[in-house]
């Protein structure tokens, strides 16, 4: 919707939750915008080269790339198996990079990728450790892509805190109260100031910046 509020086409991409994607799409041509559903599972690096291409040909071109998809599992240290851990790397770190590379043969000139990463992917704590390595991986592809790309294409990433979403909903209200204590600004994030900077890093407005992480977790990764 931020993408869109500024005159953007928009293409949803979706695994399994097609009436959601639908959804979204819907917003979007609500408020006047144009938005088309895409369908792909980006555990596989072929459906990350098919996804560019349907993009392209359903919206005529593709200017910027937001690789959000992403996997919550809460599973402990002794309780990850190899197959947890596989599909965690599978989804945030392979797809992003072949999602890119795949990309990188049709943006334009100054062209821009945002990795949607997370704070846990700079600050290490004791629970889905698999979660947290694989965001940080995020990050080294992050900066390994915005080398190999420049000048042409800028790759940076957004690395959010605490925000709410369906993914915090299950937490208890005295949870919620222990971790908006712990945050310096003392609230969680909306999901409409994360997009505002994912949406910046995609924009003109940051034309000379590349390879960099902006953390949005209210001052808990300081």
């Amino acid at each position: 919707m931020a993408f869109a509020r500024r005159g953007a086409s928009v293409g949803v991409h979706y695994r399994t939750n097609a009436e959601g994607a639908e959804r979204v799409a819907a917003r979007v041509r609500e408020a006047g915008g144009r938005a088309v559903v895409l369908q792909a599972d980006l555990r596989s690096p072929a459906a990350c080269e098919q996804l560019v291409g349907q993009a392209v040909r359903s919206l005529g071109r593709l200017d910027v790339l937001v690789n959000n998809a992403g996997l919550v599992d809460r599973t402990g240290l002794w309780e990850i198996t190899e197959a947890l851990w596989d599909e965690q790397m599978a989804v945030h770190v392979r797809a992003p990079f072949f999602l890119t590379r795949a990309a990188a043969a049709v943006l334009p000139e100054g062209g821009a990728v945002v990795n949607v990463a997370s704070m846990r992917g700079l600050v290490a704590g004791p629970h889905a450790p698999h979660y947290a390595v694989s965001k940080a991986a995020v990050l080294m592809v992050t900066r390994c892509l915005a080398h190999a790309m420049a000048p042409r294409i800028r790759v940076n990433a957004v690395a959010p805190g605490y925000t709410d979403t369906r993914v915090q909903a299950h937490r208890p209200p005295e949870d919620r109260r222990r971790i908006e204590a712990e945050i310096p600004l003392g609230r969680f994030a909306t999901s409409e100031e994360v997009a505002e900077a994912v949406v910046y890093l995609a924009s003109d407005r940051a034309r000379y910046v590349t390879g960099q992480t902006l953390v949005v977790a209210g001052g808990l990764a300081l």
